[in-house]
């Protein structure tokens, strides 16, 4: 079978899930971006890219969450609800499907967060310094 490419209104459908990942749309919504009913647009779409419309959302959610834990010291539970999924122990459980380790595993896998925010010794240095500042001194210096 020879690859057809899919339709603009699926690919609409499929930005919208992209962009919005972290908002709380389901297959109603992508349905109605895409105009087509619920129904119709499950088919066509799992046809078009390989995975059930609610298969790809969460798919974005968990490569975000994933992202996440690699680079912050965020809360796993924060970083489920920061990516739109409502619950921790479901979060977990698709996240270790997917990834095959929970995301605490996951995490320990890579350097701590704080390695990759290094502030330059610069920075630390001037607001690191205390600031000599007068309180009415200067101002009547600047009126004489």
């Amino acid at each position: 079978m020879a690859y057809a490419p899919p339709a603009r209104h699926l690919l609409r459908a499929r930005d919208l899930a992209d962009a919005r990942y972290f908002e709380p749309i389901g297959v109603d919504d992508l349905a109605r971006a895409a105009g087509l009913s619920r129904f119709h647009f499950s088919r066509e779409f799992r046809k078009a890219f390989g995975d059930s419309p609610h298969g790809y959302l969460l798919t974005r959610r968990l490569e975000r969450a994933a992202a996440l834990l690699r680079g912050t010291d965020r809360k796993v539970a924060d970083i489920c609800f920061a990516v739109g999924l409502r619950s921790v122990g479901s979060f977990t459980t698709s996240f270790t499907r997917t990834f095959g380790r929970s995301p605490t595993a996951y995490r320990s896998t890579f350097p701590p967060a704080a390695r990759y925010a290094q502030v330059p010794t610069c920075v630390l240095r001037f607001y690191g310094r205390p600031q000599r500042r007068t309180y009415r001194e200067d101002a009547a210096a600047a009126r004489a």
